[in-house]
């Protein structure tokens, strides 16, 4: 398993430093990258010419939609010239609505996505982060402290036994084979069976090392309420730079509500963090 196919959003603010990750990495695998661009405000705009208690007249509707696209425009421009210079092969898409929808979309032909973190955490629940991470698609966030393209040497892997801890781990192999140390961060198993059943154990230590993985554990027992801001503390006590872990084992709700470690790690992420959803 590698990836062949690299996503990446290029939101018309600032995204150099994403688009740079996303090039070194496809460089690294020898794979095709594409950058995909949403403009959310077009789709709005088309539709507010389309309703008659809108006052805006047509000709200032096409200016503003012309504006758009001449950002999107120069974002290609940054872009191309990022991935030119890596000396990847790669292409460009541009799509009329909500970020996360043209993501998901255009994702359903690519192996791995990297997007960035939410601005603001009010808008982390429908952002792209998430969403994408819903959708099954293998995606890796990067946080907006991020400059560098080098990522992954230190990997720290979160996990609990959960159908979507084991998703991350299978879906982040080709990361996981490039670090230099892997660190399984082990927590309560979050597997819920019938009590007639006696379930066998999962080994993840063995599984990673039929995957040619050497990986070391370090356990931790915390409420679900805590294990975000655990994870991140022993991240940044092994100078991570890399987290894995499975997105939402609750309900999104749940975890907005009662806390979780996929809403603390999304907000207060500082390291590139891959996430994956069964």
């Amino acid at each position: 398993m590698t990836y062949r196919a690299i996503l990446v959003h290029v939101p018309l603010n600032e995204a150099q430093n994403q688009v740079e990750l996303a090039a070194h990495l496809a460089k690294q695998f020898g794979a095709h990258l594409t950058g995909v661009c949403s403009l959310p405000e077009v789709a709005i705009l088309r539709s507010a010419g389309r309703n008659a208690f809108v006052k805006l007249e047509a000709g200032q509707i096409e200016e503003l939609i012309r504006q758009e696209y001449a950002e999107a425009a120069a974002a290609k421009q940054t872009f191309d010239k990022i991935a030119t210079s890596a000396g990847v092969a790669h292409d460009w898409l541009t799509g009329e609505g909500e970020g996360a929808d043209i993501i998901i979309h255009a994702a359903r032909l690519q192996d791995l996505v990297v997007v960035e973190q939410c601005q603001e955490a009010s808008d982390l629940l429908w952002g792209p982060a998430v969403q994408v991470a819903l959708s099954g698609h293998s995606v890796l966030i990067v946080p907006r402290s991020w400059v560098s393209p080098e990522f992954g040497r230190r990997t720290l892997v979160a996990w609990n036994g959960s159908a979507q801890a084991a998703a991350a781990v299978r879906k982040s192999l080709p990361l996981l084979r490039r670090a230099n140390q892997v660190t399984l961060l082990v927590g309560a198993s979050r597997g819920m069976f019938p009590a007639s059943l006696r379930m066998t154990p999962l080994d993840l230590l063995a599984y990673l090392r039929h995957q040619g993985i050497e990986a070391e554990t370090k356990d931790f027992e915390l409420p679900d309420a805590d294990a975000g801001e655990a994870i991140l503390k022993i991240a940044k006590e092994l100078s991570s730079d890399l987290i894995v872990m499975g997105a939402f084992g609750r309900s999104r709700f749940q975890e907005w509500i009662l806390g979780g470690a996929t809403r603390q790690v999304l907000e207060h992420m500082a390291v590139p963090v891959f996430m994956a959803h069964q």
